[in-house]
């Protein structure tokens, strides 16, 4: 699976973001993020941002070891990571910080200016709502 992700000042709009999923849903309780698995992150490489999580489905399944959920938030300057690119296998936040910190998918330091990965959340599922906190 190949995954990029820019980082950018603010939540802006994201090139393979679902179209139909608000970008900060956070559902209420001490979710942090929630998701549908009835209509949404249905495909693998398909991702939800907000609540300060990006939520990747990296299998298939409604597993929680089928996604992936990282802080949003670049460990070096501190922008919110807001794209996702499938062509690639890293997350990139580079705009508009501009320092090139790459990222692999499960949050490690691939290359810096960064050196301490993105945070893991923690993915739960009841029925077909998915939860990360």
């Amino acid at each position: 699976m190949a995954v990029a992700l820019a980082c950018a000042g603010g939540l802006a709009a994201c090139t393979k973001h679902m179209a139909d999923a608000p970008d900060n849903n956070n559902g209420g309780g001490d979710a942090k993020l929630t998701a549908d698995l009835g209509t949404e992150l249905l495909n693998t490489g398909n991702f939800k941002i907000g609540g300060g999580v990006i939520l990747i489905r990296i299998a298939a399944g409604n597993t929680p070891s089928a996604f992936s959920a990282l802080s949003s938030t670049c460990t070096h300057e501190g922008c919110t990571v807001s794209t996702f690119n499938t062509g690639s296998d890293l997350i990139e936040c580079n705009a508009p910080c501009g320092h090139g910190s790459r990222y692999t998918a499960t949050g490690a330091v691939q290359t810096g200016p960064a050196t301490a990965a993105l945070a893991k959340m923690t993915v739960s599922i009841n029925g077909n709502t998915l939860s990360v906190s």
